[in-house]
């Protein structure tokens, strides 16, 4: 008999005794993000809309602009949610409950994740569903405060486009993707542990407005698909997509005995701008509430914090970058705003390989997006950048193997 305090004994197959899982009908998050929105839309607009009835005209009335304009604020969140709850209501239910069957079941480290859903769509040449796996490590930490925080990086990320046939009355999407050996296995959710989440969406255009989160299970079963022959990153649209996105943030060109590689001003400026946005509205409203007569908290925390987002998405908006391989050795330029920032010439002899380095992840929502750099290993133990704001490690890889083709330098990821 087991003590109360002895470890259970881990299953030989502890993806059926999750009930989510055990039919290999895996079921998406959409359901609860319906129920949650509503629950904040309905919880936040009864706190709102009486609290604003009543406080805005005695504010007014005061002359206390900036209480009325902070209750006002609450009231648009309170409206945008419920829009919100709506939108996400009708997606619901135009799509109604999709599900996946994943092939193999569960989804194989070191080997494939297969997996196949029906939706009521109907079939036209052009639908195109793109597949992202991701495995991620969420954690808990105590901040200075005392107070608990969450955190969710990410470990690995892969993606392709899925295969799209009509059935029925709808469309049948299937997708495989190769996992590499050495990645954790799925955990139970308590504490800190690592989960696998699978986002399919639609890059369709007309555009479709299809997007789903699962949370998947993957183990290390070494397990191929038996149904899936098609590797979905190799598919002729996943491919066009990553020599796209490589076009718009790289222009390369070979040269006698080498390459040479120019990222313009301006790259994923779409990206940039927004956070130049986010910085400067947050200093804007630090400096405000300073001179409104907030504590001086205020104007440090946001204005510094906004500050500093609006430096960096300035900066990376603003430079460019210029890279020349050659047999004689590496060249780098960096301009910002058109001078001469920062540059590097090295001797082909000092030269030691090139290096793919996960530079940051971004969020929006649930989806995660991975961004790359490529830099040059010195043999002074120094590293040279000579690329970056590569999105997905699909584009990532694509640059750095072609860089190592062009320079006959050895590639490896850090």
């Amino acid at each position: 008999m087991t003590s109360p305090t002895q470890p259970r004994a881990r299953s030989a197959q502890p993806w059926l005794e999750r009930k989510a899982w055990a039919t290999n009908r895996i079921r998406s998050h959409k359901r609860w993000e319906v129920i949650i929105l509503w629950g904040f839309a309905v919880a936040w607009s009864l706190l709102a809309t009486p609290l604003a009835y009543v406080q805005i005209p005695r504010a007014l009335a005061r002359g206390e602009t900036l209480v009325a304009g902070i209750i006002g604020v609450m009231l648009l969140v309170a409206v945008g949610l419920l829009v919100g709850a709506v939108r996400t209501t009708r997606d619901a239910r135009r799509f109604g409950d999709v599900a996946l069957q994943l092939d193999p079941f569960p989804g194989s480290i070191g080997g494939h994740f297969g997996a196949s859903t029906v939706l009521p769509v109907a079939y036209r040449p052009g639908l195109q569903f793109v597949a992202t796996l991701a495995c991620l490590h969420h954690s808990t930490r105590r901040t200075t405060g005392g107070d608990t925080e969450a955190r969710e990086s990410v470990l690995w990320q892969g993606d392709g486009m899925a295969q799209v046939q009509p059935q029925g009355d709808g469309i049948r999407l299937s997708f495989r993707l190769d996992v590499p050996k050495g990645l954790p296995e799925s955990e139970p959710t308590e504490g800190d542990h690592h989960a696998w989440c699978l986002t399919l969406e639609s890059r369709s255009d007309p555009p479709l407005a299809f997007e789903r989160h699962f949370d998947v299970p993957v183990y290390a079963t070494g397990e191929a698909s038996q149904h899936l022959v098609l590797d979905a990153a190799q598919h002729p649209a996943a491919v066009q997509s990553r020599k796209a996105q490589l076009d718009e943030v790289a222009h390369l060109q070979h040269t006698p005995g080498g390459v040479e590689l120019y990222l313009p001003y301006g790259r994923t400026w779409q990206q940039h701008l927004a956070w130049l946005v986010f910085g400067l509205s947050f200093g804007s409203f630090g400096v405000f509430a300073g001179r409104m007569g907030a504590p001086l908290i205020f104007p440090l925390v946001f204005g510094g914090l906004g500050g500093g987002f609006a430096a960096w998405a300035f900066f990376a908006l603003s430079n460019s970058l210029k890279v020349q391989f050659s047999p004689q050795g590496l060249r780098t330029e960096r301009r910002l705003l058109g001078f001469i920032f920062a540059w590097h010439q090295v001797p082909r002899s000092d030269l030691r390989g090139l290096q793919l380095v996960q530079s940051y992840t971004s969020q929006t929502g649930t989806r995660h997006t991975v961004w790359f750099r490529i830099r040059v290993a010195l043999k002074n133990g120094k590293t040279i950048t000579v690329a970056d704001s590569l999105r997905g490690r699909a584009v990532a890889d694509q640059m750095l193997q072609a860089l190592a083709k062009a320079t006959g330098l050895p590639a490896r990821s850090v």
